[in-house]
């Protein structure tokens, strides 16, 4: 039976994240490292697929999803979140399919930046997309330590956090911030992250609640085409 690449549905989205946490972690495994990923309600591919549903494909074979593509747009930039293959479907041309999909979602966009980030260890990857002119650009360091640690060693003046809150001031400051930062507009994500804390989607990030450890190594690499 031939695989067929269409639209992701929403229907899809939580058998497409299964499928990315098990290609990532079998991934990890394969070269060494822990598993780094655990299966989560897909909530912001859902939010995507309402804002532009251009950028979420499956490849399909026999009712089974053999892969998975997920790209979303801010400002000039495309980037690409997700390319996933099941691991015992590789080698068959499936990423490169959904690849050539993704890259007309930024063409449909006129994107002038398309971007990714990748684990450095993933050679095949980064040659497909070399390959599709995304070029390395600079890694990104993973580093963290233990809370303890951290809050002995804190000096100087203290900072005041408070939750975000989806009112013009905060989203103000954080354009600002994305624009200093990042040079792109994400205002549709904070509304989204901000909103779906009101809901209790998600836990707000507040200092000093860090995660007891992480390991520490060079992990990604973000690669950025024109």
């Amino acid at each position: 039976m031939p695989v067929i690449y269409r639209p992701a549905r929403t229907e899809d989205l939580q058998r497409a994240g299964e499928l990315v946490v098990h290609s990532l972690n079998e991934l990890c495994e394969r070269h060494g490292f822990a598993p780094i990923a655990t299966v989560r309600p897909p909530t912001f591919s859902q939010f995507s697929l309402r804002d532009d549903p251009n950028g979420l494909w499956v490849a399909e074979e026999a009712d089974q999803i053999r892969g998975f593509a997920f790209s979303w747009v801010a400002g000039e930039l495309w980037f690409l979140a997700q390319l996933f293959v099941s691991p015992g479907q590789q080698a068959r041309g499936i990423g490169r399919q959904l690849l050539k999909r993704a890259f007309e979602h930024a063409i449909k966009a006129k994107t002038a930046v398309k971007a990714l980030i990748t684990p450095a260890f993933n050679s095949v990857s980064q040659g497909l997309y070399i390959q599709h002119g995304l070029f390395p650009r600079f890694p990104i360091y993973s580093i963290s330590a233990e809370r303890e640690e951290l809050i002995k060693r804190l000096s100087g003046e203290t900072l005041h956090c408070e939750p975000l809150e989806n009112n013009p001031y905060h989203l103000d400051y954080l354009a600002k911030i994305d624009a200093c930062a990042l040079g792109i507009p994400r205002a549709k994500h904070h509304r989204f992250l901000i909103n779906g804390r009101r809901y209790g989607e998600f836990r707000p990030a507040r200092w000093p609640s860090l995660p007891p450890t992480v390991r520490a190594s060079i992990r990604l690499r973000k690669m950025i085409g024109r």
